[in-house]
Formats: C-alpha cells, structure tokens, sequence
C-alpha cells in the first residue's frame, strides 16, 4: 500500500492497557446486562438516591445489589429520583432527570427487549453483548420518541432514522406492513428531512414537558396539507406514500419489538459489506467452542463476544462507513494486511488514526485505494469513546476492559498531543 509519508513525531501515546483473554473476556451474559425487573430497594430515605445505599443493608446485600443486580440498582435509583423531583422541581440538574428518565423507561419491559435482542442477535450469528451494548449507548434501552439529532430524525430503543426504519419494514411480510401502516414502497423514496415538519408540529404540543419525552400520540392528527409544502416536489401519488411513510414511523419507531431487530439488521448490513474480510475470520471459534461462561441465554454466533469487527461496524453506523479506512491510514497497510486487532486496538485505531492539518480540526486519512478523507476531529473522539461504552455496559461490575482515550469531554478543537501526532501507528 503506498500512501504519502508522514514524519513520524514521538507522542506518548494514551492506550487502554492489553486484556488477557479475548475468547473469554470478563464480560456479562445477556440476562446479566438488562434489569431483572425485581422489586427495587427502598431508597427514599438516604440522603442521595443516585449513590448512597440505606444505612439498614448488610454487605452482602450491597454487594449483591452492586453486582449481580446492577442493572436493576440504576433503575432503582433512577425511578427515585424521579419521584424527588416531582415532589420537589429543582432537586436535580435537568441532565440528571434526563438520564433517570431514560434509565427509569429502560427498564420496562426488560425481559420482553432481552428475548428480541436474544432472538435477534442469534438470527443474524451476531454476539448478543455487541448487540446489547450498542443498545444500551444509543438510548439506555429506552423506548425513545422521535427526536432532532442533528438532522437524523432519530427514534426508539436503537436510535433509527426514517430510512434505516425503511429497510428493516420491507423485510416484514405485506400483511404486517399493511398492519403498521407502511406503504410498498423504495426507501429512496424517504428522506430523513421529511420527518422535519412532522416534529415540528408535534412540539407544539410538548407543554411544559422536555423534548425527549416527545410520544407518538403527539403526532396524532397531522394530515398531508400541514406538511406537504416541505417534501420535495412529486407526483401526488409519491407525495400520498411519503406521507403514509413517514406518518406509520412516527407511530411505530418507539416500539422495541421492531426497533431492536430493525437495528441489527443494519449492523449487520455494515458488518457484512464495510467490514474487511480478514476481521470477519479473525476472533472466531473453532468448531463448537463458544464463550466458556455459562449464560441462560447462550449463543449461537461463532464470534468472540467483543469481536472487533463488530465493534468496527458500531463505529461504521454512528460515523459513516469510511471510518474503516482509517485504520489502513494508522497501520499504512491494505486492509488484507493489517495485523490481527483486538478491541483495544480498534480504540486506539480510532483515536490516534489520521493527521489533523495545520490550522484545521479534521483528521485526514488516506485509504489503500489511494482516496482522501476527512472527519471532524469532534467526530473521531466521540466515535472511539462510543466503542469503549459499548464494551463497558457489558463488562461484569468491578472489572475494566476498555475506556476512552480522551480524558476529558471530547472537544471541537483538537487536544496538543493530538495534533502533532503524526496519525500513523508507532513500530518500536
């Protein structure tokens, strides 16, 4: 591979320390990684529900509560802070209910979004933790309503916009379409930016409450004249689909029932045509082995449960798909001839990959197919940082896998150390 040489300047590099076992990683079992549902612990006596356990409970049960039931202690303490703050307006930061409000909404319905993550993951060989974790990082496993996202229009448990939403429908059988309200239809017919006058519309009808708690019911009643002047010109009958197409997603994409599978689906899109081969056959399984903890759930997929092509198709779906040629711009080989990676090497990949131009904050990579690109150096921090919380919403309590490499809130400019590196990986 022949890319334009870059000075190699000696940085420190920031790296997640190596982790023994990839075959075996600390990592929890599906049912381990969502709340149980049990009956919470009483916290409306401690001083601060978000940290504090009653001064009543034995170590064991704090212990137990801190491990075993973790997930279901964050939806506890969720779920009373939330009661605070309706007593008492104030008692929090708005940030603080937002993320109680999601955890809280998260734990509905856990183990109904565990069979569909189960069910899902198995169908399409995909480790059920690569799916749980990206769940977990796009919305808690919260049944999210319709929001902005910069543009995406983004909605549900898996974070879908309009025309991811088009390509897991067209897989369900006409009848369920129909059911759902969904047209026969190509999903180059619909934009993301088509859904715009439908939000807007339905903030008006937020009162006093936050943009995400937006629900379906407050799109009820928006009829094809209130929007159609903001869809691209058209035949009537195109205009008549893209209205009946985005009116069946603003009343169905909160359903995890269909956003859970709707989002590995796309996963696996990425994983399949955008991940190099050679990761696809690293991090496998030989013949029946399978991740030597015993799960109630276990899996059917031969891919190590952190497999690092499958964290590379996360990264692929949240900061387009050139982001894998970032990784031959840090190696300086084709992707055929990269070494064999693990997840800390994707992190670090992501990351340190691509030189950041004078003057500029954009990284800049060069592919084997001799082609440039760029991203902002905003979008590389929160990408590697998005793998790392990935993996830490599936590693067993007490135990640290990965981390991201920016210790701070990532930033529009880009940190020092950042910028005079040279953006290609250091051989001793």
């Amino acid at each position: 591979m022949k890319i334009t040489f870059l000075a190699l300047l000696f940085v420190p590099l920031l790296i997640n320390v190596a982790h023994a076992d990839w075959k075996n990683p600390s990592m929890l079992c599906p049912e381990e990684a969502l709340p149980k549902g049990v009956i919470c612990v009483d916290l409306s006596r401690v001083a601060n529900p978000l940290l504090d356990f009653p001064s009543w409970m034995s170590a064991d049960d704090i212990q137990r509560w801190s491990t075993t039931l973790s997930k279901d202690l964050k939806v506890c303490r969720a779920r009373e802070a939330l009661r605070r703050e309706a007593v008492t307006p104030g008692s929090f930061t708005p940030l603080q209910i937002q993320i109680a409000w999601m955890t809280a909404n998260g734990g509905e319905n856990s183990q109904q979004k565990l069979a569909k993550i189960v069910e899902a993951a198995n169908m399409l060989q995909m480790p059920p933790q690569i799916l749980v974790g990206a769940l977990t990082q796009e919305s808690l496993l919260a049944d999210l309503g319709v929001s902005s996202d910069g543009g995406n229009y983004s909605c549900g448990i898996g974070q879908l916009n309009i025309s991811e939403w088009c390509l897991g429908m067209n897989t369900l059988p006409a009848a369920e379409r129909a059911t759902l309200g969904w047209p026969t239809m190509s999903c180059d017919t619909v934009t993301p930016a088509m859904v715009a006058p439908f939000h807007n519309i339905a903030l008006r009808k937020l009162g006093t409450r936050p943009e995400y708690r937006l629900d379906a019911s407050d799109f009820v009643g928006i009829t094809l004249n209130q929007v159609i002047g903001q869809f691209p010109a058209a035949t009537p009958a195109v205009q008549a689909n893209r209205f009946k197409a985005v009116s069946s997603f603003v009343a169905n994409c909160q359903k995890h029932v269909y956003g859970i599978p709707f989002k590995a689906r796309n996963i696996k899109n990425l994983f399949e045509n955008f991940i190099p081969q050679k990761m696809k056959t690293d991090e496998v399984y030989a013949g029946q082995e399978r991740y030597a903890r015993s799960c109630a759930t276990p899996s059917t997929s031969k891919y190590y449960p952190l497999h690092t092509g499958w964290l590379l198709a996360l990264a692929a779906y949240n900061a387009g798909p050139s982001i894998t040629k970032i990784l031959e711009h840090y190696h300086q080989e084709s992707a055929d001839r990269i070494p064999s990676l693990n997840p800390l090497d994707l992190i670090e990949a992501l990351y340190w990959g691509g030189e950041v131009r004078v003057g500029s904050n954009r990284v800049y990579f060069t592919g084997a197919n001799q082609k440039t690109y760029s991203q902002s150096w905003y979008k590389s921090c929160v990408v590697q940082r998005h793998i790392a919380r990935v993996i830490q919403h599936v590693t067993i309590p007490g135990t640290t896998i990965a981390r991201s490499l920016e210790e701070t809130p990532c930033a529009q400019t880009v940190p020092e150390a950042r910028r005079v590196s040279s953006g290609v990986k250091l051989i001793p």
